[in-house]
């Protein structure tokens, strides 16, 4: 959308763009936030790649919609579009895309559901790591693991955490055909996470608290992509304080003050309350 809307913009094209629902709802924003120094707005160019998942330093779970966001970074980006969003008739801050009507569409192979959905603004961040986060099974995202994790373990560790709107229990599964290649045809064990409250669940939180968990309990093990987790997951503070043992909480928590200045900062682009 922002590579689109910045052409429109340069070769004064209007555009138009019709708005549809965060299927995720609006109302929850969280962290952590990307740091600057790792985002590229830019196109591609031979010196600098682009960074299309990483093209400003949003928090990992924005609670914004595609053309909320337009209208944002047109401003913020200096796109120069003669932007028009067109607001989707009937919808408001806090819908769930199952509260539309609508038949849900997979927007990739790997989002079979709109619980993967929910889980997918977190977990995504534990996609540059040796753990498989169930890509190749029919629960994409609501399941984490690998041939080598004692799930049981890990199982307890988050458990004992007492997170808001989730529950952890240990499963099996094979992935099939994965598309980040991990585990192909290899049993998994792995931890199941069921949401039981859409609006106490912090995606961002359990993401966390997976890293810290597997860490614990298996320290020579889990293997972390810097560049990867950190362009996904905010930056090194977070990946650093996780691998130490620093509590999730905490090291969330920190992040608070900044998701609240983008908030502010979004708020006079929203179009739904």
């Amino acid at each position: 959308m922002v590579y689109a809307v910045r052409a429109a913009g340069r070769n004064h094209v209007p555009v138009l763009l019709l708005d549809r629902p965060n299927p995720i709802g609006g109302t929850i924003v969280e962290g952590p936030l990307m740091d600057s120094v790792l985002t590229n707005p830019d196109d591609d160019a031979p010196r600098k790649i682009a960074q299309p998942t990483a093209v400003f330093p949003v928090p990992l779970r924005h609670g914004m919609t595609l053309g909320e966001l337009a209208r944002f970074y047109n401003d913020a980006l200096h796109l120069g579009a003669q932007l028009t969003v067109i607001p989707a008739t009937g919808s408001s801050r806090g819908i769930w895309f199952d509260a539309t009507g609508l038949p849900w569409v997979r927007p990739s192979p790997n989002m079979p559901s709109l619980t993967s959905a929910a889980f997918y603004a977190g977990i995504v961040g534990l996609e540059p790591t040796n753990l498989s986060v169930g890509r190749g099974t029919d629960s994409a995202f609501q399941v984490v693991g690998a041939p080598w994790l004692n799930a049981a373990r890990v199982a307890r560790r988050l458990t004992a955490l007492t997170l808001p709107g989730v529950t952890f229990t240990p499963t099996t599964f094979t992935p099939r055909h994965p598309g980040d290649g991990k585990y192909r045809d290899r049993l998994c064990q792995g931890v199941r996470m069921r949401i039981t409250d859409r609006e106490r669940f912090r995606s961002a939180l359990v993401a966390a608290a997976i890293v810290w968990a597997v860490a614990r309990e298996h320290p020579r093990k889990l293997q972390v992509q810097p560049v990867g987790f950190d362009r996904t997951f905010g930056g090194p503070g977070v990946r650093e304080a996780l691998l130490r043992g620093e509590a999730p909480v905490a090291v969330l928590a920190r992040q608070v003050a900044a998701v609240d200045a983008f908030r502010a900062r979004v708020s006079p682009y929203l179009l739904y309350r």
